[in-house]
């Protein structure tokens, strides 16, 4: 296997930059109150400390991310990374005026996937790097994701499901 000299550094600036995207589009969201203000406003406080926690360790890590890694490791990660969908204001305008309840709720589970994906990478690259921190945000990642799945759940339809 060949290694490569890997650099984390843009992998948490996504990681930061989902935050701040999932924040504004959750406070969009919660402003319509058709939605579920509550909700919402709870996942963008979130989201908003979190955020605020990747940034601090952006500007104090980030010249120590360097990392030997294999290069079909390093080749993944960069893809997601570079695959990664921001949420852009099209996007939540769209959310708050177009989009079905049922869509809301798949735009949030897409947001919710992807953190805890890119928190488990950032954990499992960095194991030593603000290690309570990263459990404490990735249980909360996993409790959003398994509220919003539960919450889309029950805003479906009982009847022709899987027809």
């Amino acid at each position: 296997m060949s290694t490569v000299k890997w650099n984390g550094k843009n992998l948490l600036k996504t990681i930061a930059e989902n935050e701040a995207g999932a924040t504004k589009l959750y406070r969009a969201i919660a402003s319509e109150a058709r939605i579920g203000e509550q909700f919402f406003e709870m996942l963008a406080k979130d989201e908003e400390r979190h955020e605020k926690i990747y940034n601090a360790l952006l500007r104090e890590f980030s010249e120590k991310m360097d990392l030997e890694l294999e290069e079909s490791d390093a080749e993944y990660v960069d893809l997601l990374v570079e695959s990664n969908v921001l949420f852009d204001d099209e996007l939540i305008e769209k959310a708050k005026k177009i989009f079905t309840k049922a869509q809301i709720f798949d735009i949030a589970e897409r947001a919710e996937r992807d953190a805890v994906l890119f928190v488990t990478e950032l954990q499992r690259l960095y194991p030593d790097l603000a290690k309570e921190e990263m459990a404490i945000i990735l249980k909360e990642e996993q409790s959003h994701l398994k509220k919003v799945l539960e919450r889309k759940k029950e805003s479906q339809p009982m009847f022709g499901r899987g027809m």
